[in-house]
């Protein structure tokens, strides 16, 4: 699928009702619109060709939202698959079905009848800062995930907050309906591989200490079945700043009454997602609640519950939209509740890939150096040296190129070029459970061909053997190429969020020469870094290139 865009996004300008569009269409609160741009620019990379637009633009009732929206799906050449409403409900509204039933389904049901059309999701900020920290939490989650301790990605805390010796007797038998949904979630991880899955208990003498202390030690999955709202009940009422997991952030369900704010204040248990800063995360990279509260509905939760594992694990979804979709679709179809379906809402980003293992590396192939001239590229992925099927890669070159696909059972994708202009050619592979994988390749000015071009290249290749590594990895890179001489290059290591931690000077005046440095995880003091995603970058006068690497603590 050729789709030309500016890779800086020229979001600014409603175009006309026959635009290109995007697979991804973001609205939010002008007051976030620069917050928001670096997920977007993610989510742009990795393939999900995206649109952002203001409220200014479109304007802020919940009609001329669900107009702008209809609009997309009916006219856009590329239709919207996800939506991201940037703003609590006091910033953009939810549409009220009833008294209490809040809820986005308004926006993305397009044919009338109650299903979701477009998977949406919401960041329920109320500042700038808490939309920074949030979308700080998504990127930290999806594309540079916390690998310190590995073993968190299969830890889970599932907690069954029983109602005897709280409620009277009509109301004992949702206990055991507590201790099905958790019991069946475990079933699916223990049946995964997980490591360590808490069942929390107030009959247990567990309470929220006990929550936060599991957390901080690093879960992926936060279940909590019992009552609340607002707050979940007493032992379990967890203050989300009291948390302190770092960027082991985990995926928290609220199955349960009201714990999702309609307004301008937020419910106490939706602070997990908007807890910490932009520089000290912390909480839950994502939050599955609903705004609805009743008596005697404990079955409907345990569908909704069930149905969000049954997708993640049972069917293989893969995104954070379509395992609460699942939830929903679930509870709707066993009971006809269209309040459970419409109230529970994805409070995060729906395209967001949930880790269900320990993510693996990916060992990536292709040309380091494309001419204009040139009119294909092939891309060979590979984990564990073994092909890899149904990866997503995604190919941008300035305004000319941007195409993506699905490697096939070789694991190799071919890009077939209409044109191409001198410049660096982005390249992004994504797969379930796989460390994401960037890189650039420089495609040369018109007139010179391969050979010479490559010449003018500073790397063609840099190897890392092992990756992961524990103790020490070798890094091979070339100097020279092709018997010219390349000066002034240099390999920087940065850390995920960008930091330079280590730079090494390449020698320069020796002819093919091949170099081989040795990094045992230290940085330029000499002092240990922690675990975790390193992007290895080789700078020179002409192009950089960059692969990661893991180091496990």
């Amino acid at each position: 699928m050729k789709e030309g865009i500016l890779l800086t996004f020229l979001f600014c300008t409603v175009l006309s009702a026959q635009e290109m569009g995007g697979r991804y269409l973001i609205i939010t609160d002008d007051l976030f619109y620069d917050a928001i741009q670096p997920l977007a620019n993610w989510k742009h990379r990795m393939g999900l060709r995206t649109k952002v637009v203001k409220l200014s633009q479109i304007g802020s009732t919940t009609g001329a939202i669900k107009g702008y929206v209809d609009n997309a799906y009916d006219t856009w050449q590329i239709r919207p698959e996800f939506l991201l409403l940037v703003g609590s409900p006091g910033h953009i509204p939810f549409y009220v079905f009833s008294t209490y039933c809040y809820s986005d389904n308004y926006y993305t049901n397009m044919d009338f009848d109650i299903y979701n059309e477009i998977l949406s999701g919401r960041l329920t900020v109320h500042t700038v800062t808490e939309a920074q920290t949030v979308v700080n939490k998504i990127l930290l989650y999806e594309k540079t995930p916390d690998l310190t301790d590995s073993l968190w990605f299969i830890n889970a805390c599932l907690i069954a907050n029983e109602e005897e010796w709280t409620y009277p007797p009509p109301y004992w038998s949702d206990d055991s309906i507590y201790w099905s949904d958790v019991l069946h979630a475990k079933a699916y991880m223990l049946a995964n591989g997980y490591n360590t899955i808490d069942t929390l208990s107030k009959l247990l003498g567990d309470n929220n200490n006990t929550v936060i202390n599991r957390v901080n030690q690093g879960r992926a999955f936060v279940l909590y079945r019992g009552c609340a709202f607002n707050q979940w009940a007493w032992p379990f009422e967890v203050d989300a700043s009291q948390i302190q997991n770092g960027a082991k952030l985990p995926i928290v369900l609220s199955i349960t009454c009201g714990t999702l704010g309609t307004g301008y204040t937020p419910a106490i248990v939706e602070r997990w997602f908007t807890t910490g800063t932009p520089t000290l995360p912390r909480g839950g990279a994502g939050y599955f609640a609903t705004t609805t509260s009743g008596y005697d509905i404990a079955h409907l939760r345990s569908a909704v519950c069930k149905g969000f594992f049954d997708a993640l694990f049972g069917q293989g979804k893969q995104t954070f939209g379509e395992a609460c979709e699942g939830g929903r679709t679930n509870v709707y179809n066993m009971y006809n509740s269209s309040d459970e379906y419409r109230g529970f809402t994805t409070v995060g980003d729906p395209s967001m890939m949930i880790w269900t293992a320990v993510p693996k590396p990916l060992e990536v192939h292709h040309d380091s150096a494309l001419s204009v001239e040139d009119e294909s590229l092939v891309v060979s992925v590979l984990c564990q040296d073994v092909p890899l099927e149904s990866a997503l890669v995604c190919v941008v070159l300035d305004t000319v190129v941007y195409d993506y696909g699905h490697t096939g059972s070789d694991g190799e994708i071919v890009f077939n070029f209409d044109e191409l202009i001198p410049g660096n050619m982005h390249i992004t592979v994504t797969a379930r459970n796989k460390i994401p994988f960037l890189d650039s390749i420089t495609v040369g000015p018109p007139g010179i061909n391969e050979t010479a071009w490559v010449t003018t290249v500073p790397v063609s290749r840099i190897e890392v053997w092992p990756n992961p590594f524990t103790v020490q990895t070798q890094i091979r890179y070339p100097i020279l190429d092709a018997g010219y001489l390349i000066q002034d290059q240099k390999l920087v290591i940065y850390d995920a969020s960008g930091r330079r931690v280590r730079s090494l000077n390449l020698e320069s005046g020796i002819e093919h020469q091949e170099s081989v440095f040795s990094w045992d995880g230290t940085d330029d003091d000499g002092r240990k870094l922690p675990g975790g995603v390193y992007l290895l970058n080789l700078d020179g006068p002409t192009c950089s290139r960059a692969i990661p690497v893991v180091l496990m603590r």
